[in-house]
C-alpha cells in the first residue's frame, strides 16, 4: 500500500503540475483589469491537490514499511488494470454515443454500465438511479435554470 500511495501521490503531483503551468494558463483567460480573474479558483484547487499529493508521497515515504509490505508484489494488480481499461472504453463509449447520438443515452450507458462495472446487480437500483438522476438534471437545466445543456 505504501508503494501504491507512493507513485499515485507522484502521478497527481505531476497532474497538478501541468495543469497549473499549462492546461490553465493555456485555456482559460486571464480576465479584464480590475476583476477577479476566472483562473482564481481552479489555480486554487490544482494548487491544494498538488499540495496534498506531495504530502501523500512525503509521509508515505518517511513511514517505516510493514513486514506484509517487505514481499515484492506490484503496486498495481491485473484485476485493477483489466478495471481500468474496461472504464476507460466505457468512457470512450459515452463520449461516441454523446457525439454521435443522444446525450440522454450516452448519460444512461456511463451511469448503468458503471453500476454494473461496479458490482451492482439490484435491478431497481440500476433503473432508479440514472432515471433520477437525469431527471434532476433535466429539472436543473432546462426548468430552473431556463438553459439547454444541447
Amino acid at each position: 500500500m505504501r508503494r501504491t500511495n507512493i507513485i499515485s501521490g507522484v502521478v497527481l503531483a505531476v497532474f497538478g503540475l501541468v495543469m497549473l503551468f499549462a492546461v490553465i494558463p493555456w485555456q482559460i483567460d486571464p480576465g479584464p483589469p480590475g476583476y477577479m480573474s476566472p483562473r482564481l479558483m481552479p489555480n486554487l484547487m490544482m494548487s491544494f491537490i498538488t499540495l496534498l499529493s506531495v504530502l501523500l508521497v512525503v509521509t508515505n515515504m518517511r513511514a517505516t514499511p510493514t513486514a506484509s509490505e517487505t514481499d515484492v508484489e506490484p503496486p498495481i494488480s491485473r484485476a485493477e488494470l483489466v478495471a481500468f481499461v474496461w472504464m476507460t472504453a466505457l468512457f470512450a463509449v459515452s463520449i461516441g454515443l454523446y457525439l454521435w447520438v443522444s446525450p440522454l443515452l450516452s448519460a444512461v450507458v456511463l451511469v448503468v454500465g458503471a453500476l454494473l462495472m461496479l458490482g451492482e446487480r439490484r435491478s431497481w437500483m440500476i433503473v432508479a438511479l440514472p432515471t433520477a438522476l437525469l431527471l434532476l438534471l433535466w429539472l436543473l437545466f432546462y426548468k430552473v435554470l431556463g438553459t439547454r445543456i444541447v
